[in-house]
């Protein structure tokens, strides 16, 4: 490529000064050589001149900070061609010569460098040439002046070298004290003080080495002298840093045999490490390794690097065939194979049945590990379930069983059922007495809540959750003995309640149950006054006060009105977030209390204006959000449930977002689900496995049984489904009119093809492509929707579309056949 010519326009010498000028100040040096140069043709001014060398060392400056010293010296060279000594920038003149090796110019310059140059002006070339001095160009010592201070400190260095070298360690530490702390060679003194250090401390040579400066000349000296020190790994990283001659030096000094230094230039010459090479490594060096851990290291690698067990079984002999199974296992699992990986974890369960004793431990663990590796919840329980059979007294297992069993309606049964299997092995565990105490708690049963409570609390007297719970207890039954008009045992219940010493929250809590009590027993001014100072004490913002004033009132049969009436206004009221999450916990708390969710509905109707519009106003973080709604799914208010679903969908485009807004949509009851939102939570329903998001699996899976228990006929099995002799004879089925025609092997084409759709793309995303064939005609998208065989007639035809088969049936044909009237675009084939 040609390099692009200066234009210059102007012609008269003015506008050219003016314009190199220009260059000069913006920094475009080469566009003002070439106009100075210009300039210079026709008339000598010392100004241009002297503008002109400028520019010429700056480029030579820049040449060089890219590692272009043979430019550079060029560069400076024409600089020096229009200038009078002394010249700038002598020091990095001989440093670029130094870097490209020209000894024949090195030798002239350093001849013609006073001892005030190399002492006082050119420090940095000081500290170079007495590096070089002692390494690679001894000689550089007869052209410098030998008056400077420069020689003279060399020869304290060099009687400083002789003492080390006769490991007269004192003699070191005498000739290093004349050198001054400025000197070009300080550093080689740290260098030196570190070899004195050596003969008695690694850890002070490391310390004094570490203080090297990062641009010194020694730096690479220091590394050298650092890694002398290391052992085993970290000495082998140290030395791949290195180049090849540095790992040899390194090697005669660490006394490294012949296939130790073989094995770190092997590791040297690899920057990607394959499975191969890393277990090829293994076999080769085994006896630097050590046998036992070669083996180790690469029966494991077996598991990606199936093709090493030639290799691995000469080096070290087959293996069993448990270990064979678990090997394929393994790599089956490293492979997403789960089917497979749990055919050999039965296998190696087989051959330890098959041994002598002592392998129950053994199965269990490879039991519970299949259970890890299990996407669907049930699967994992399963496991843990037969695991016990082999390892009955693991408390972490049961555990593990309870929270499994816990989140689903269908298992309430089953947990409860190994709740007591776990008490009755754990009886005094505090663990297990917290799944008691927690199924109690949602079971509202207070009686069992105060016994398991005060059981973990025998225990672990501090237990917060016990003691919480306890509290809650004693302050439900406060509110059912005020609501019972039974006031004069309502102070032994807040006087427990209290003796638990909770802090100051709990005893504004016990304060506003006082005040309820005053309220409905004794003055009601005295009791409205020390409610609305709890109610302040114990909230944030009035509309977390409003909602617990109208709970309190509501669970113990007081006028809301009257109680609200003293408080501040919500009108308008936008919740922060630690309003909106200190709210989250009062109706967690009150849900888990409440026998019904009646009154927090009423309680939630006098805020609800305030949380719909703090949710659409304010940015909260999508955990506080999630929160909230996981509680309103609880206490089934449905209602604010969408309007919180419908805004964080929109934000955050997640599996349990989608679930939330289909559940709250339909109140909960899959039976109002349509047929394209059944198929959109089966979309995210395995998108939620796929990303192990158990809890959402669980809520969607439960919600799409329940939708199979209503609608039996709507399976998910595709073409399988829509051909099945569930319909009476007499009764015309769409599907075989349109479809009986196409031949068994293109049938099963087109099932699969439908499976890969299914799974590859999202609802919303066939609607959209459906729609660029049916037209966006609204009455027929609403059929669409409504009608799951339309839905699904349409995309058969999207299926043979995309299979390049024609079938015979066209767009207007499964339209007509449905009874929905339109002029579509054909599909393409």
């Amino acid at each position: 490529m040609n390099k692009k010519q200066v234009h210059i326009s102007p012609t008269t010498e003015t506008d050219l000064e003016e314009q190199a000028l220009s260059q000069f100040n913006s920094g475009r040096y080469k566009d003002a050589i070439e106009l100075y140069k210009k300039l210079l043709q026709n008339s000598e001014n010392s100004v241009w001149r002297q503008q002109l060398a400028y520019c010429y060392l700056q480029r030579a400056f820049a040449s060089a900070a890219k590692g272009q010293c043979k430019e550079a010296l060029v560069l400076w060279e024409n600089y020096s061609q229009h200038v009078q000594p002394p010249y700038q920038g002598v020091d990095h003149y001989i440093t670029w010569l130094i870097h490209i090796k020209n000894r024949g110019r090195i030798q002239s310059c350093l001849s013609q460098l006073t001892a005030q140059q190399l002492d006082k002006q050119y420090p940095e070339l000081a500290i170079l040439l007495g590096f070089l001095m002692m390494t690679e160009y001894p000689e550089f010592q007869e052209f410098l002046p030998q008056d400077s201070t420069l020689i003279s400190h060399q020869k304290i260095v060099q009687t400083a070298l002789q003492a080390y070298r006769e490991h007269n360690l004192k003699g070191v530490d005498q000739a290093l004290k004349a050198l001054p702390y400025r000197s070009a060679f300080r550093d080689i003194r740290t260098v030196l003080k570190a070899l004195v250090a050596a003969s008695t401390s690694h850890a002070e040579m490391q310390l004094l080495l570490s203080k090297m400066p990062v641009v010194s000349v020694y730096s690479q000296s220091a590394r050298l002298l650092k890694a002398c020190t290391l052992k085993g790994a970290m000495l082998v990283h140290e030395m791949m840093t290195f180049n090849h001659q540095q790992r040899r030096l390194l090697g005669e000094i660490l006394e490294l045999n012949r296939q130790q230094v073989e094995l770190i230039e092997s590791l040297s010459k690899h920057t990607h490490w394959s499975d191969k090479i890393k277990f090829n490594l293994a076999i080769h060096y085994q006896s630097l390794f050590g046998t036992d851990v070669s083996q180790r290291f690469c029966f494991t690698m077996l598991t990606r690097y199936s093709a090493g067990q030639r290799d691995f079984n000469k080096a070290f002999g087959s293996i069993n065939d448990f270990e064979a199974n678990r090997l394929k296992a393994l790599a089956h699992e490293h492979n997403n194979n789960s089917y497979d990986a749990d055919f050999y974890w039965r296998q190696c369960i087989n051959a330890l049945s098959h041994e002598v004793g002592g392998n129950d431990l053994r199965i269990a663990l490879i039991l519970r590990h299949m259970s890890d590796m299990q996407s669907v919840q049930e699967q994992q329980t399963q496991l843990l379930i037969e695991s016990l059979d082999y390892d009955p007294d693991d408390k972490d297992c049961y555990l593990k069983i309870l929270s499994n069993t816990s989140q689903h309606t269908k298992t309430s049964k089953s947990y409860q059922e190994w709740l007591c299997r776990a008490l009755g092995r754990f009886p005094q565990d505090v663990d297990v007495l917290t799944q008691a105490l927690q199924s109690a708690s949602r079971s509202k049963s207070h009686t069992k809540v105060i016994k398991y409570a005060l059981q973990i609390l025998n225990v672990d007297s501090l237990n917060t959750f016990a003691r919480h719970e306890l509290l809650s207890s004693y302050l439900t039954q406060s509110r059912l003995l005020i609501r019972n008009k039974k006031y004069h045992l309502v102070e032994n219940e807040i006087a427990q309640a209290e003796n638990l010493k909770m802090g100051k929250y709990y005893v504004a809590q016990t304060q506003l149950l006082r005040g309820l009590l005053c309220f409905a027993a004794q003055d009601k001014t005295q009791g409205l006054l020390l409610i609305t100072e709890a109610l302040k004490a114990l909230n944030t913002g009035p509309v977390n006060m409003h909602f617990q004033a109208t709970i309190e009132a509501l669970l113990t049969a007081q006028p809301v009105a009257t109680l609200l009436r003293t408080l501040p206004p919500v009108t308008e009221h936008l919740l922060s977030a630690q309003e909106l999450s200190h709210f989250t916990q009062l109706l967690t708390r009150y849900g888990q209390e409440a026998s019904n969710y009646e009154y927090l509905h009423k309680a939630l109707d006098k805020v609800k204006a305030s949380l719909k519009k703090s949710v659409s106003q304010q940015n909260y973080q999508e955990n506080l959000l999630l929160a909230l709604c996981q509680t309103l799914d609880t206490i089934h208010h449905f209602e604010l449930l969408r309007h919180c679903a419908k805004w964080a969908q929109a934000k955050w485009q997640k599996p349990i977002w989608i679930y939330y807004k289909i559940h709250s949509e339909t109140n909960g009851n899959p039976e109002r689900c349509s047929y394209i939102n059944c198929f959109r939570l089966q979309d995210n329903l395995e998108r939620a496995r796929q990303e192990k998001d158990h809890r959402t699996s669980v809520l969607i899976g439960d919600y799409l049984e329940r939708y199979a228990e209503v609608h039996p006929a709507r399976g998910m099995d595709f073409l399988g489904n829509l051909f099945e002799s569930n319909v009476p004879e007499e009764v015309d089925d769409p599907f075989e009119k349109l479809f009986g025609h196409v031949p068994d092997e293109i049938f099963y084409k087109l099932n699969k093809k439908l499976e890969t759709l299914a799974k590859k793309t999202t609802p919303e995303r066939l609607i959209q492509e459906l729609s660029k064939v049916i037209g966006h005609d609204a009455n027929i998208l609403q059929a669409m929707m409504l009608n799951p065989d339309l839905f699904m007639a349409l995309l058969i035809l999207k299926a043979a579309d995309e299979l390049g088969v024609n079938i015979d049936v066209r767009t207007e044909d499964v339209l007509a056949c449905f009874g929905v009237v339109n002029k579509p675009r054909s599909f393409s084939i």
